[in-house]
């Protein structure tokens, strides 16, 4: 148990001599170990008790695929990295719940990569109880949430199901629609990232479709205010019934190239009072509105990767728009476009960076985790994941926040055949109320430890 370190978030004049107090403060609270099991965390709350545990996946994502057994990533890949499933539930100190499978025990560390829209939940049964969903190359696993108990598994239409998002398409207990898809590359006919399944909450397959420019991140929410759920699909709004209401084409189609221009990322919230779909793909961000589909504005960048929208910055009322570029400078955009600033992100290595990391930069795929109203003035932070050990990030651009660090978050396990981040170095972060005090908290890991953080105020 460790609980005197404090990391605090200062003020714009923090750097100043004339700083004002710190608005928020957060302590570690705990350090605690996730060997042999740690991988890929989901923060649920598995027993309906108000407070999130902690679903540990070790898969290897895309990589299971056969899609991938090509140059130059054919025979890179062990079969035991292959078929590796592990799926482990613990509460917020690091105690063993449940688990599915067995965890990795191999001599390196074990690939994956885009595995982190593998899970999600919820009551798709309508038995009053949680169900986790787990989308793993050919099957799909659904397991009992608060005992871990596996009820079905189901064979997919492809070896490359690797996302998979739960949406509420009805008024009743069971009108649950499960969208299960590929994340990137395709087998033929589907051009990158696709096809989309549709299944219903009986796993039914009701449809198979195609969708503009799909790639890692669709969106589920009740976008329109009926009730139901929608989903984001790539440059598409496809409505709870699974009619297509927009699509929009950001080119011409003798123009178009599914690999270079698919979304990275999207997000939805409200600009400028209207709801808004912003969307990081390839070379390009753009926002839309999200009830017609009409575009509201591009902007063209190094490669955003990924996006956010928040109350970041207090300067600027209302909601503001947050681009990260792959490996590259971060921006902050008003509700009509206009760039606020870019900053160069720091790397952040307190105990030195590893070979591997030295050599390549890192590309983890949730590059941020947003604290909503940590910030001065009740704004916004960002925690960074990118740089190496997270930090925090305000709507000025400035890093704001440190998370202190221990002994166990140095990272040295020597080279890699690939991506760095992809072998286990880098770290997730996640926020959530983890001890059901109604107060968020944060969660940073990696594959051995996690550190879990409360905000003081």
């Amino acid at each position: 148990m460790v609980s005197v370190l404090v990391a605090f978030v200062f003020s714009a004049a923090a750097a100043d001599e004339d700083a004002v107090p710190p608005v928020s403060a957060f302590r570690l609270a705990r350090e605690f170990a996730v060997s042999p099991f740690g991988g890929v965390p989901f923060a649920i709350d598995l027993d309906g008790d108000g407070a999130a545990e902690v679903v540990w996946l070790q898969s290897p994502g895309m990589f299971g695929s056969d899609v991938f057994q090509c140059p130059p990533y054919e025979g890179r890949f062990s079969e035991a990295e292959r078929k590796l499933f592990c799926l482990t539930a613990t509460d917020a100190a690091g105690k063993l719940l449940w688990q599915v499978g067995e965890p990795w025990d191999g001599d390196r560390p074990f690939v994956t990569h885009s595995a982190e829209r593998a899970v999600d939940a919820a009551d798709i049964d309508g038995d009053g109880r949680l169900e986790i969903i787990c989308a793993r190359g050919m099957k799909l696993f659904i397991v009992d949430a608060a005992s871990g108990m596996l009820k079905t598994t189901l064979k997919t239409p492809a070896d490359n199901a690797q996302i998979v998002r739960v949406a509420r398409t009805g008024p009743g207990p069971r009108d649950w629609t499960l969208l299960v898809k590929n994340t990137e590359k395709s087998y033929p006919p589907y051009e990158y990232a696709n096809p989309a399944w549709f299944y219903d909450s009986e796993l039914h397959l009701i449809k198979t479709a195609e969708y503009l420019g799909t790639g890692h991140t669709p969106s589920v929410g009740d976008f329109d205010g009926d009730g139901f759920d929608e989903f984001i699909l790539g440059f598409n709004l496809v409505d709870h019934d699974l009619t297509t209401v927009w699509s929009y084409s950001p080119v011409p189609k003798d123009e178009w190239n599914a690999g270079e221009m698919h979304v990275d990322d999207s997000v939805v919230g409200e600009l400028g009072g209207r709801p808004c779909v912003v969307y990081a793909a390839s070379d390009v961000a753009y926002a839309l509105d999200a009830r017609t589909g009409e575009l509201l504005w591009k902007r063209q960048g190094t490669h955003p990767q990924h996006c956010q929208i928040g109350r970041f910055s207090a300067e600027h009322p209302g909601n503001t728009v947050f681009v990260h570029n792959k490996r590259a400078e971060l921006q902050l955009f008003d509700p009509e476009g206009n760039e606020i600033w870019r900053m160069m992100p720091p790397e952040n290595y307190p105990l030195g960076a590893a070979e591997p990391c030295k050599r390549q930069k890192l590309h983890v795929f949730d590059a941020t985790t947003q604290l909503p109203g940590a910030g001065p003035d009740g704004t916004d932070l960002l925690v960074f994941t990118d740089g190496g050990w997270p930090y925090a990030i305000n709507g000025r651009g400035e890093r704001c926040l440190e998370f202190p660090h221990t002994p166990n978050t140095a990272q040295d396990w020597g080279e890699v055949p690939g991506r760095p981040d992809d072998y286990g170095y880098g770290f997730y972060a996640r926020a959530a109320d983890f001890d059901g005090d109604g107060q968020q908290e944060v969660l940073i890991s990696d594959r051995r430890f996690a550190w879990l953080y409360e905000m003081e105020r």
